[in-house]
């Protein structure tokens, strides 16, 4: 990679033409994430007060002090190796998270309790454990990395993509396609062709600027109704510490550490491979440091009101192209910062609903969803193929508990009429599958990764490891209530499914034997082809 050197005697500039452009690219794959969060509230009883007072406030610094310190890096580079063309690390709200806490953990909780301020410290709980993971797992998550499959790595967030980014969202752009599928499609077109528009005007500020433009043409006209105004008012919302310590010492949250701890340890993970990307480009950064504070700013959210971990963003190549440096990673912290403290979010939700920000989106799940294909060997792409069905098995739950409740029924009440031989619906069997989903797509892609590169061994491991968190119920356990589904954490909780995990590990271990025992075909998969 040909790098570009200071001159001697000259400063380094704090913002460039280039950081401009940089800043909006970062800005618009950000901007949605906080509508998302806007958005998603009511799902969890969570009063728009609440979001704009205490969460929105959280948010802005959390994504402040991340930008700020990758900014300070990228300069600090700069200076150690005499050059002007380095870019920092682009940072934001991690948006899988969003979905995952609000659709497995708040949102449920609130539908049992209907206690907004508990669903909050769900999140909050959940962040905070995920910001813990994260900032230790910038010490050792290195080799975490080399001894699992890429396939159990990129499977369960390539689901979760699948079924809450782009079903979830997808169905919201047909059932509003005149302001959001012509949207979507620009999108599509402007993304997939890699086209470069006049200005480099980014392809989301376009998009969401047609679907605001179609919205204010078809209020105007009397062909759209609009929601009501945010009750909130615009004005100075300052941050809030929380008590994160008594929320650790109530042991309810704990049975939701089989959703916190995968998706904190695959975005550790994650940002160790993007990293890596960056590297490439020529800005050898720090790993522990880079990882650190991708933990310390989910951290900073949680002990702030916010339930929303941060992440490190992809990009970093097509920021470096547009001659990004390090002053747009501190601009999207201070627009942000100005955005989530002013109460303004739920007004411009208003005028920009949902859907109109929904392409944005929908394409990052189909890219997540794509690169969890292109990035594995050929072989393992049926390996995380088997991934994703965890994930949509959850979505599914979750979308026939809500038209049950909307029909004025609920999935215990259905149950029985399923529970019988020739049921067109193995209802049952959807909800074992979706529960502990993120661990079940990791155990069963690694275990199918590896069998069909006829690692026998390794892959009875992972069984055995599926087993165990059966055994305990952390994975497919639950007790079905007039509440809803729960998940049922204890021993012996699932025992016909830790029995046939066992069971199968041990066919594995003799496939082991047999295959160093007798003649077998050369090729390792019928992928192989």
């Amino acid at each position: 990679m040909a790098r570009s050197e200071l001159r001697s005697g000259t400063q380094l500039p704090w913002f460039t033409a280039g950081d401009l452009d940089g800043f909006f690219g970062l800005f618009f794959s950000g901007f949605p994430d906080l509508l998302l969060i806007v958005g998603l509230a009511p799902l969890c009883g969570l009063p728009m007060s609440l979001v704009t007072g205490r969460i929105l406030p959280g948010v802005a610094i959390s994504v402040l002090a991340g930008n700020l310190f990758y900014a300070w890096q990228a300069r600090r580079l700069a200076e150690r190796e005499g050059r002007d063309d380095v870019t920092a690390i682009p940072f934001g709200v991690n948006t899988p998270t969003i979905f995952a806490y609000v659709f497995l953990i708040m949102a449920p909780i609130y539908a049992r309790t209907h206690d907004a301020t508990l669903a909050w410290h769900a999140g909050i709980f959940a962040s905070l454990i995920s910001g813990i993971v994260q900032t230790l797992g910038a010490f050792g998550t290195d080799r975490l990395r080399r001894s699992t499959p890429r396939a159990a790595l990129l499977a369960p967030l390539a689901g979760l993509a699948l079924a809450y980014l782009c079903l979830g969202f997808v169905l919201g752009v047909f059932q509003q396609a005149a302001i959001a599928l012509t949207p979507m499609l620009v999108l599509f077109a402007l993304y997939g062709s890699r086209m470069k528009l006049p200005f480099r005007i980014p392809p989301a500020m376009v998009a969401i600027g047609l679907g605001a433009s179609l919205v204010a043409v078809l209020r105007a006209l009397h062909l759209y109704d609009a929601a009501a105004p945010p009750v909130t008012t615009p004005g100075l919302y300052l941050p809030h510490a929380v008590n994160v310590f008594a929320l650790l010492l109530q042991r309810r949250w704990w049975s939701y550490l089989a959703v916190i701890l995968p998706l904190a340890a695959l975005d550790t993970l994650g940002s160790l491979m993007i990293l890596e990307s960056i590297k490439l480009e020529g800005d050898d950064y720090a790993t522990m440091p880079s990882l650190a504070m991708n933990g310390l700013g989910t951290l900073a959210a949680a002990l702030l009101g916010s339930p929303f971990p941060t992440t490190i963003y992809l990009g970093h190549a097509a920021h470096k192209a547009n001659g990004a440096r390090s002053g747009y990673s501190a601009l999207n912290g201070i627009v942000t910062l100005v955005l989530c403290t002013t109460g303004v979010l739920p007004w411009v939700l208003h005028f920009v609903p949902l859907e109109v920000t929904a392409p944005v989106i929908v394409w990052f799940g189909l890219i997540t969803v794509g690169q969890a294909f292109s990035t594995v060997p050929r072989q393992q792409t049926v390996a995380v193929a088997m991934g994703l069905i965890p994930a949509l098995a959850q979505w599914a739950t979750t979308l026939a508990d809500t038209i049950a409740r909307k029909a004025g029924s609920s999935l215990f009440a259905l149950a029985p009429k399923f529970d019988v031989p020739g049921s067109d619906l193995a209802l049952g069997g959807l909800i074992a599958l979706g529960q502990g989903s993120l661990l079940t797509s990791m155990l069963w892609a690694a275990a199918l990764a590896l069998i069909v590169s006829r690692r026998f061994v390794a892959a009875a491991g992972w069984l055995a490891i599926a087993a165990l968190l059966a055994g305990f119920g952390v994975i497919h356990a639950y007790t079905l209530t007039p509440e809803g589904v729960e998940s049922h954490i204890a021993w012996n909780a699932a025992p016909t499914f830790a029995f046939s995990y066992a069971a199968g590990a041990v066919v594995l271990l003799a496939c082991a034997w047999w295959s160093r025992h007798s003649i077998q075909p050369s090729d390792a998969s019928p992928l192989a082809e």
